[in-house]
């Protein structure tokens, strides 16, 4: 089999390889498809805090099931599926602790300990997968993933049905945040970018108050349009300096903000701002079984929208122009959102 592997600061090299073998709790999977997210691009350009290279990345697919393991019941050759990302130990502390996402001694697919989905075929532990509904195409079920990213956080949170919720970055990640925080009963959505192009796709999405930080004064608008006291929740999707203080900035006295995107290096915070004003600043990473089964449900029924997301697919062995496009601003601008590699 081929796969594509990370072996240094955006360098790729092409393998030749054993497919690789299952034992009796796995499943082998053909990969049909592979997204790529932000937090590959981090690793790509040598500034994911934990992912280094040689690895092979990919960690948003699906794929159909080729072979599985003695003590496999749930799943048979030829299911349409797509699965969590953590091999978890089961034993520390998260683990026991229902959050098996953090686990202190967890591998992860495409990221840590395991290579990813960059690949004709991946190796995963059954119990972290899940069959697609048949009415689901496999570029929706790539799209579980980031999707249950979102869920996840907005599950997480203190967040409460009427909330007024603002979202940071209108990227995938952040547009399907938006999505969520809708879907669980948010009574007002903002969502802000400085690329017009994905203010423009939130709107297409739905979401009225898509705003232009570039062109438009966040805090004056939230003082003017809805009142600082009146914006319960705010989850940052960029994770830069910028972004993250703009929330502590922007955010009510004794309120939460949420943390989904990767900073890419250590990032300066007002401190100040975090005592002052009793703020809740808190991290949210990947998801629980919980999450992933309501996204694939919420995507089935319609409810959670992601094919106006996916704006270029490519075929596996174009993996160079695709990672181009996903780093051109020029691309960025043009409206270019969720890019995937065809098998």
């Amino acid at each position: 089999m081929k796969q594509v592997k990370l072996t240094g600061i955006e360098r790729f090299a092409e393998e030749e390889c054993p497919i690789p073998k299952v034992n009796e709790d796995q499943v082998l999977i053909k990969i049909e498809i592979c997204g790529i997210c932000g937090s590959d691009v981090h690793s790509y350009t040598g500034h994911h805090p934990f992912v280094h290279p040689p690895i092979v990345l990919g960690h948003e697919y699906s794929g159909i099931i080729a072979k599985k393991g003695n003590n496999v019941i749930d799943l048979d050759i030829g299911d349409r599926v797509t699965s969590e990302i953590v091999v978890n130990c089961g034993k520390c502390y998260a683990c026991t602790h229902g959050r098996y996402q953090i686990c202190k001694n967890g591998k992860y697919l495409g990221n840590v300990g395991i290579n990813g989905a960059m690949a004709d075929y991946i190796v995963m532990e059954a119990d972290k997968v899940y069959k697609l509904p048949e009415n689901m195409t496999p570029k929706q079920g790539a799209m579980v993933e980031p999707s249950a990213v979102g869920i996840h956080a907005v599950r997480m949170s203190n967040f409460r049905i009427g909330d007024i919720g603002l979202v940071i970055g209108a990227g995938v990640i952040g547009n399907l945040t938006a999505q969520a925080l809708k879907i669980a009963g948010a009574r007002r959505v903002i969502i802000t970018d400085i690329i017009e192009a994905r203010v423009e796709k939130s709107k297409e999405l739905g979401f009225k108050d898509a705003l232009n930080t570039s062109k438009v004064n966040l805090e004056k608008w939230i003082d003017e349009n809805i009142g600082r006291d009146n914006l319960d929740i705010i989850f940052d999707c960029v994770g830069t300096e910028q972004s993250i203080n703009i929330a502590v900035k922007n955010a009510r006295k004794s309120s939460q903000i949420i943390v989904i995107g990767v900073p890419a290096l250590k990032v300066p915070i007002n401190l100040a701002y975090i005592q002052d004003r009793e703020l809740n600043l808190i991290g949210s990473c990947q998801y629980v079984r919980d999450d992933y089964i309501r996204t694939i449900d919420l995507i089935s029924q319609g409810v959670i929208k992601t094919d106006l997301l996916i704006t270029h697919v490519y075929p596996f062995s174009d993996y160079q122009k695709a990672y181009d496009v996903v780093l051109s601003m020029e691309e960025a601008e043009k409206g270019r959102m969720k890019v995937m590699m065809e098998f």
